[in-house]
């Protein structure tokens, strides 16, 4: 179930549209982030949230193990994320160019949304799916991968900040998500953020992301 889950999550929030240099689409999505892993192995993140009322910071991990890599590109993909009651084992899923824990984060956190709010999935889904498409803040950056500086692209996309059905939802009106890819980068992804401030006044409500530790055979 959980697999079929993650399957039907990754066909709706991946489905994209012509797009520009400068869209999460096009340098997450259609950048071949997976296409250069030709062989099995484990790629390690370290997992942090953080926030109002987290002290200390709950910090834990993330594995994405490609176990099986075809002659064509096919590959099979197993996740084991977080530790004791939050742990969370699934797999296969199926992928070849696109670096699936993009996928799965972002269903995650359309679920704790959705959970939080009382069950409006499709509406959250909807605007970050729109968001991939349209022009995102980018910037170089340089991000330090075992003692070498690579360089990389940081993305930052809101999804919910112009939509006028918001309202619904405010705490979620300056929502962002942040995306650090760089070529150099096991999975071509360094970083992936949420960040939900207050409203009112800009305090950090909620934190979470995803960093790039290692990768194992």
């Amino acid at each position: 179930m959980i697999r079929h889950a993650m399957l039907i999550a990754a066909a709706s929030l991946a489905l994209t549209l012509p797009a520009s240099a400068d869209t999460v689409a096009k340098r997450v999505f259609e950048a071949d982030l997976l296409a250069a892993v030709h062989q099995p192995a484990v790629h390690g993140y370290d997992y942090q949230m953080q926030g109002n009322g987290i002290e200390p910071p709950y910090a834990s991990h993330i594995e994405m193990d490609v176990r099986t890599v075809a002659q064509h590109g096919a590959k099979s993909v197993f996740f084991d994320m977080f530790d004791g009651a939050n742990r969370r084992e699934f797999g296969p899923m199926a992928a070849q160019e696109q670096n699936p824990l993009v996928i799965v984060l972002l269903q995650r956190d359309v679920n704790q949304m959705a959970n939080l709010t009382g069950g409006a999935a499709g509406y959250f889904q909807k605007q970050i799916r729109k968001a991939f498409n349209e022009d995102a803040e980018s910037e170089p950056v340089e991000v330090e991968l075992d003692g070498r500086k690579l360089a990389g692209t940081k993305l930052v996309m809101r999804p919910f900040h112009d939509d006028p059905n918001i309202g619904r939802f405010p705490q979620y009106r300056d929502k962002s998500y942040e995306f650090v890819v760089a070529d150099g980068v096991p999975g071509g992804l360094y970083q992936l953020s949420s960040r939900v401030p207050d409203p009112k006044d800009g305090h950090l409500i909620l934190q979470e992301t995803v960093t790039f530790k290692d990768v194992k055979p």
